[in-house]
């Protein structure tokens, strides 16, 4: 090693060869935890990759990439090592240092042009200047996840305010923190994603500091300090005692619907001179300052005098979810149902590509096939048919989709294929037929003269049972309907169909209660959707039964779910669970990397909304609302869709930032919006009497 950097809090390793951080770790935590992706615990990462090295476009001599990686130690001890690298004209330095008795650990970065030209270090895409710090967010297993890495919540779109939070995945604290304590940053990207590292990890992050053109001589600077924190509260705390040009945001909400008014609260660095887009601030006291308005939406600019930069925090704002829900059925009626009569896949929904303005017929990948997720786009119009039954047109569609999925997706033994002719077995597609057996059976569909004339009901005591022949009870299964399947049978079935149900779900409920955080690997190592079914299957199995030992279950899985949400100023993000291989798997150009939103985050929401029930906590209530509402970016006035949003700025090398052309399997999204109002106005009627009881 050239250097060891330590204190009694901080131990950070370099490589003698790049000068790059190989190890941040706490001496005062227990086990071996590494916050940086290292040759130890991520042996795939490319070299020239390590945490402080980094690349910057200096033009088709230095094929648009000079990576500086290879540097002469200038100084070093056991508290601060500097080092040097020399691209061309540009000359980089590298400083870090122990600081606040040992407590922080500080890094800055230092550009400067020693030649005679001005440097243009501003490229188009704002990634022309990266540093690359690889955080250890992956899943080489659960128990290494729990034990050995974290989930990086990385707010490097907001200027000046700019910040990373790590929480470690199975909650064994301190977590590291990272605040920018000058200069700004512009976003992030993301390397080292591919058939080989797969979806078990979040790839390489590179963040891209705004440095802009250099003349001759000059020197821009970006710096950041890392720290040791308990949560949240307190992380946000110690980044305004470390950084002047940090801000707190309390935003209720970051998507506004209709005239909603937008609040702004504001902590840290601001003052009575603060903009808000140019608006002035006013001051609340104790150190709070508010900015309202209805017109605010999109990227808002913060400026305060004195700081270089500005800070940015992102609104959406819609004008009704009704009229937008509205026109995403209208889309699918018209847009995305096969009218091909004769044929097996007259009626199905499909993949629709936005570019081409056609169905994706073409596309015949599992991801995108006739049957799996797009089941999702059935349920919706159910969901929505029961709330409108006066639309003729959403009826006559659905009669067709119900058709084709109990005709080409289900055997008469209620086996659910992976797709009309296929019969892979793929047990996550039996819960989503489940739950459309349900959604039809609660509306007045006239199911008569489909294939085999039997009743919605029927169908689903079939689904049911051939889901647990098959091994269901070992899957932790995304979208089970424990809830509305004993509702619907206490309504509409037999005493003894009820109590059956009851036997399979408490008997799946105990396995997944046994495991505690146990989690079996399934399409991904270690992941959100493997956590998320299991919590709100222990929640719906406490609102039917009021066994405590479900909600005891439940709280267990709530702490290790939430731990994927972050916190960031932003509506796509917010408190929107990390994924960050659906854009590739389900998405037109098979983008890797971070998705935010993704609609699968709204199963956090269901989770929260089962949770404020049964615990009366309209805090809950309203984050839960707010996933939802983040989801929502996924939807255009129109009604055309996308399923991924690819948020980086960059995912190896090719543009980021943007929406998948295809509509695929999205509409997850607006099918928890309409489950969990009607499920709302179930409990209002008074069928239950947990949380609308008592607020």
């Amino acid at each position: 090693m050239a250097a060891q950097i330590e204190s009694e809090h901080f131990s950070i390793d370099i490589d003698n060869t790049t000068g790059a951080i190989v190890s941040i770790s706490s001496p005062r935590s227990e086990g071996d935890m590494n916050w940086v992706s290292s040759p130890d615990n991520a042996p795939w990462q490319p070299l020239g990759s390590r945490w402080g090295s980094g690349y910057v476009d200096l033009g088709a001599d230095f094929l648009h990439r000079a990576h500086w990686n290879n540097p002469s130690v200038i100084s070093s001890d056991h508290t601060s090592v500097v080092l040097e690298y020399k691209l061309g004209a540009l000359i980089i330095k590298v400083s870090r240092s122990l600081k606040d008795d040992g407590k922080t650990f500080h890094e800055s970065y230092s550009f400067n042009n020693a030649g005679t030209e001005d440097l243009d270090l501003d490229g188009p895409q704002g990634t022309s200047i990266a540093i690359f710090t690889p955080f250890n967010d992956h899943y080489p297993s659960t128990k290494d996840a729990l034990q050995r890495r974290a989930h990086a919540h990385v707010w490097a779109n907001g200027g000046s305010n700019a910040w990373v939070k790590m929480t470690q995945m199975g909650g064994h604290r301190p977590d590291l923190g990272l605040v920018v304590t000058k200069g700004s940053l512009r976003g992030y990207s993301i390397e080292s994603r591919d058939r080989i590292t797969m979806s078990n990890t979040r790839g390489v992050f590179l963040l891209h500091p705004v440095i802009g053109k250099l003349a001759p001589n000059e020197k821009k600077t970006i710096e950041w300090s890392m720290f040791w924190h308990n949560d949240w509260d307190d992380f946000f705390e110690q980044c305004a005692q470390l950084s002047n040009q940090f801000i707190h945001f309390h935003i209720p909400c970051y998507t506004l619907v209709g005239d909603e008014v937008a609040a702004l609260q504001m902590t840290g660095a601001v003052n009575e001179k603060t903009t808000v887009n140019g608006q002035s601030v006013v001051y609340e006291g104790k150190g709070c300052y508010t900015a309202k308005s209805h017109t605010l939406k999109g990227s808002i600019e913060v400026k305060t005098p004195g700081i270089e930069h500005s800070a940015r925090v992102y609104l959406n704002r819609l004008e009704s979810v009704e009229e937008l829900v509205a026109s995403r059925v209208r889309f699918i009626i018209d847009k995305q149902q096969v009218y091909d009569p004769g044929t097996p896949r007259d009626g199905a929904y499909a993949v629709f590509d936005n570019q081409a303005q056609l169905i994706s017929s073409w596309d015949t990948d599992n991801d995108r096939n006739l049957g799996r997720e797009r089941v999702g786009m059935g349920i919706l119009m159910a969901r929505w048919l029961r709330e409108h039954p006066g639309d003729d047109k959403a009826r006559n569609s659905l009669e067709k989709y119900y058709n084709f999925v109990s005709e080409e997706l289900q055997d008469q033994t209620g086996y659910v294929l992976n797709g009309p002719g296929s019969c892979e077995k793929r047990l996550y597609n039996w819960p989503w037929v489940m739950q459309l057996h349900i959604a039809v059976g609660l509306t007045d569909l006239d199911t008569t003269g489909i294939d085999g004339d039997e009743s919605p009901l029927e169908r689903f005591e079939k689904t049911m049972e051939s889901f647990y022949n098959e091994g269901g009870s070992d899957l932790y299964p995304i979208g089970l309907p424990v809830l509305e399947s004993l509702r619907y049978l206490q309504n509409f079935g037999t005493k003894n169909l009820l109590e059956r149900a009851k036997e399979l779900f408490l008997n799946h409920g105990q396995r997944i209660l046994n495991r505690g955080v146990d989690y079996p690997p399934f399409e991904v190592n270690f992941e959100q959707s493997i956590v998320a079914p299991a919590a709100i299957m222990l929640l719906e199995l406490y609102r039917f039964t009021r066994d405590p030992k479900w909600l005891n279950g439940a709280e267990l899985q709530m702490k290790t779910l939430l731990r994927f949400q972050g916190k960031q100023p932003e509506y796509r993000l917010h408190d929107i669970a990390i994924r960050h291989w659906d854009g590739y798997w389900f998405g037109k150009d098979r983008m890797w990397g971070d998705t935010f939103p993704h609609y699968w985050s709204t199963l956090d929401a269901v989770a929260l909304h089962h949770y404020s029930y049964v615990k009366a906590d309209e805090a809950s209530k309203r984050r839960a609302d707010g996933i939802i509402l983040g989801n929502l970016a996924l939807f255009a006035p129109d009604g055309s869709a996308s399923c991924a949003w690819i948020y980086p700025l960059s995912v190896n090398g090719r543009t980021g930032h943007y929406k998948d052309p295809y509509a695929n399997d999205q509409d997850w999204a607006l099918n928890h919006l309409l489950y969990l109002k009607q499920d709302d106005e179930y409990c209002q009627k008074g069928h239950e009497k947990t949380f609308m009881d008592k607020i």
